[in-house]
């Protein structure tokens, strides 16, 4: 598969460029550890996206979407994450967004969607279960459809974790069991719930970078509306399958990798180690190309996995599996590669910027510390989220049989 060069790139990326000069305000705060900006920038920069026609930058048009090429997407995410723009709420624009697009009801999308384009419900995915590891297909939350005086609903018992962000989502999408004697792919349903409905208990896990990001999640007798079941019942697999390949194509997250790229150039100017620049020491370099080329070979991968999509190529889903493995270890690597080349300030997690000695200014290699060590924690979990890296490469080894 071959991509040409797009002549109309360039402007396009001067018209992302113009927009986030003009339009991203300076009081808007950004991170540099990975984490989800807070509620209100998160919905303060949706809306100002949406004002500009952008509001559901990787939707298709039919969608009501910006209907912009693989490469024009790359673009958007990488100049934002230069301009340190907020983030976007992942869970729906990347995940259960695309299939409310594809498989909901008109009246579910009714329902959804304008949300989503003005940033004021936001998602959390319910998938993982304790003692499931990444084998989706044994989840034990159960779901069991009664008919009362209010209408046909949905009984949940059960408990996800690792939820990210359940504690500032309003909705919920999960997987249950709605067939417990179907073999371990069928009988699950796809579900969307209001993350206030009684019977829901949200409890925080706090990870080892000090940060609550995760959390567990109960259901005790929870009713959801029948009509919040997407798609048909006990056919939920095959969206699983479809937001997962999602998943792995959006989990090498690019604006990340380029973000440390960038960093990584930056320090070899100015940090020295043995009295050299690292600049001079043809190790550093000879590593930093390697990630360079890395990089750069998982841009492609990317492009080709979303040409895939489009095409709904059957060689989508290894692909997305492969691009799962390959960035996110990078994604690993790149973040220790940070830490090391920071040298002492490297080990020192500055969580605060207001930690700092009152009175003394902060020096230029604590600014370029600050946030590394705290991502590099955060990325210790990527090739276990989403799928471990084993399981992916047992999915890829499987699909070697099929083409």
């Amino acid at each position: 598969m071959h991509f040409q060069p797009d002549p109309t790139l360039d402007s396009f990326r001067q018209e992302v460029r113009q927009f986030l000069r003009h339009h991203l305000p300076a009081d808007l705060p950004w991170r540099k550890d990975g984490m989800r900006s807070p509620r209100a920038d998160l919905v303060r920069w949706q809306r100002l996206l949406d004002a500009h026609g952008w509001g559901a930058p990787y939707w298709s048009q039919e969608h009501g979407g910006t209907g912009w090429s693989v490469a024009q997407r790359l673009v958007f995410d990488e100049e934002c994450a230069a301009a340190g723009t907020p983030s976007l709420d992942g869970f729906a624009h990347k995940l259960v967004g695309p299939v409310i697009n594809h498989f909901a009801t008109p009246e579910q999308k009714a329902e959804h969607l304008p949300h989503i384009f003005q940033g004021t419900r936001l998602w959390c995915q319910g998938f993982s279960e304790p003692g499931s590891g990444s084998d989706l297909a044994s989840l034990r939350t159960r779901a069991e459809r009664v008919t009362g005086a209010d209408g046909d609903h949905y009984v949940v018992n059960g408990q996800k974790i690792w939820t990210s962000y359940a504690h500032q989502a309003d909705w919920i999408f999960l997987l249950v069991r709605t067939d417990p004697q179907a073999k371990k792919q069928a009988g699950i349903s796809f579900l969307l719930a209001d993350m206030k409905s009684p019977g829901i208990t949200v409890r925080p896990i706090i990870s080892i970078d000090g940060c609550h990001h995760l959390n567990e999640t109960f259901f005790d007798n929870v009713r959801v509306p029948a009509a919040n079941l997407v798609g048909t019942e006990n056919e939920g697999w095959k969206l699983t399958k479809f937001l997962l390949n999602n998943e792995h194509a959006t989990t090498a997250d690019l604006p990340t990798l380029r973000r440390s790229l960038s960093q990584l150039h930056a320090l070899a100017g100015s940090a020295r180690a043995g009295g050299m620049a690292l600049a001079e020491r043809h190790e550093f370099l000879l590593r930093l190309a390697r990630c360079e080329a890395e990089l750069r070979a998982i841009t492609v991968m990317v492009q080709r996995v979303a040409a895939m999509e489009q095409d709904h190529s059957a060689a989508a889903h290894a692909m997305g599996s492969i691009l799962k493995v390959r960035g996110t270890e990078l994604q690993q690597r790149m973040s220790e590669f940070l830490v090391e080349t920071l040298g002492d300030h490297g080990a020192v997690a500055y969580p605060d910027p207001h930690a700092r000695n009152a009175g003394r200014r902060a020096l230029p290699m604590e600014d370029a510390a600050r946030g590394v060590a705290t991502e590099m924690f955060f990325r210790r979990a990527t090739t276990i989220y989403g799928g471990t890296s084993e399981v992916q490469r047992s999915i890829i080894a499987r699909s070697l049989f099929q083409f």
